[in-house]
């Protein structure tokens, strides 16, 4: 790869003279026009040495990891194993290609190069990729056996085993994602399913008979008997059982004229109000109330949802967005995972 630098390199210095020879020289002189080299050429140069660099790393990668364990090291990387619980503690600027088994951030910055993302703490690492330590970083393994191999200063002590990773099947929940802790939390305890069996919608709006349904789970799924409550909810649906049990409980209420409305999209407000009733009905203390007044639009809030809403700041449930509380705006499926695992933490289950 250095002599397909060096020829870059060269072709840059071919540009740079042919560029001031153009510039001093007549018309007649020129062999190659300008707008040419510093055109066409110049685009493929480094369309060329781009390819030709992505080309190499890629190839080197794959050979560490393919040869990873044969001689004990590889292109300066030393191979390493350990078991679960292993403590793996690296200075900044110390590399590492994870090879096999479960390993997360627990502490740190760590780069993924070969994504080129930050890690979030609790992140899991991916076998074949490479890692760099953007401050000093410590690793825990999760498996009963690992594999990796690294560069730089790197310690390893005993700890206590742990439990692997959530892995989660959802393309669209990125590792750095704001929501990732809380899309796995509420996968992990069974709260969410996702709309496909590869796809969680973190975006997609959460509707009333959705919200019903994960609410009647996270109570531990309590028998319910149907009742005609809503005559919008009939028997024997996917939501009627959390509906009618919320419904049952004084959790939520209808729209009017005996119906529920299930498909509609639930309010910010709206799942302030169906948590503050779930606290209230369950026994935990809800006398903690935030002033409002910081919040740009809290004169926005409705009078019913005002006591629930100013409940629900005080406990960390809902948190402001660019200081404004967005009463009104419908909550999307990632929002309402973060209310609900804020709601376990606070209520300490």
């Amino acid at each position: 790869m250095k002599k397909k630098l060096l020829a870059g390199a060269l072709a840059l210095a071919i540009l740079t003279g042919g560029t001031l020879l153009a510039s001093a020289g007549s018309q007649a002189q020129v062999l190659v026009s300008l707008s040419y080299l510093t055109g066409t050429f110049w685009n493929d140069l480094k369309s060329t040495v781009k390819q030709e660099v992505d080309r190499d790393t890629t190839f080197i990668l794959n050979e560490a990891v393919a040869q990873a364990g044969q001689n004990g090291s590889v292109s300066g990387f030393a191979v390493r194993t350990g078991a679960n619980g292993d403590v793996i503690a690296g200075t900044t600027g110390s590399g590492l290609i994870w090879t096999s088994g479960n390993g997360m951030v627990r502490a740190g910055t760590l780069v993924d190069t070969t994504e080129g993302v930050e890690m979030r703490v609790g992140g899991a690492l991916t076998p074949g990729h490479r890692y760099l330590a953007g401050t000093d970083v410590t690793l825990v393994t999760a498996s009963d056996s690992v594999q990796w191999m690294e560069e730089g200063q790197w310690t390893v002590t005993t700890g206590e085993p742990v439990d692997p990773p959530v892995s989660m099947p959802f393309a669209d929940v990125a590792q750095n994602a704001w929501y990732y802790d809380d899309v796995a939390y509420v996968y992990e305890h069974g709260l969410f399913d996702g709309v496909s069996s590869t796809s969680f919608s973190p975006s997609g709006k959460m509707q009333r008979c959705m919200m019903t349904t994960v609410l009647h789970r996270l109570a531990g799924k309590p028998q319910v008997s149907y009742t005609a409550l809503f005559s919008d909810i009939p028997d024997g649906q996917w939501y009627t059982a959390g509906t009618v049990w919320a419904g049952q409980r004084g959790v939520v209420t209808g729209v009017g004229d005996s119906k529920f409305n299930p498909f509609a999209n639930v309010t910010r407000q709206e799942i302030a109000v169906i948590l503050y009733r779930y606290a209230q009905q369950t026994g935990y203390d809800v006398n903690q109330f935030a002033d409002l007044s910081r919040f740009g639009d809290s004169g926005t809030v409705a009078s019913w949802g005002r006591e629930a809403i100013s409940w629900a700041v005080s406990a960390g449930i809902l948190n402001g967005n660019n200081g404004l509380l967005l009463p009104g705006g419908d909550a999307t499926r990632a929002e309402v995972a973060a209310m609900l695992h804020r709601f376990v933490v606070w209520s300490g289950k």
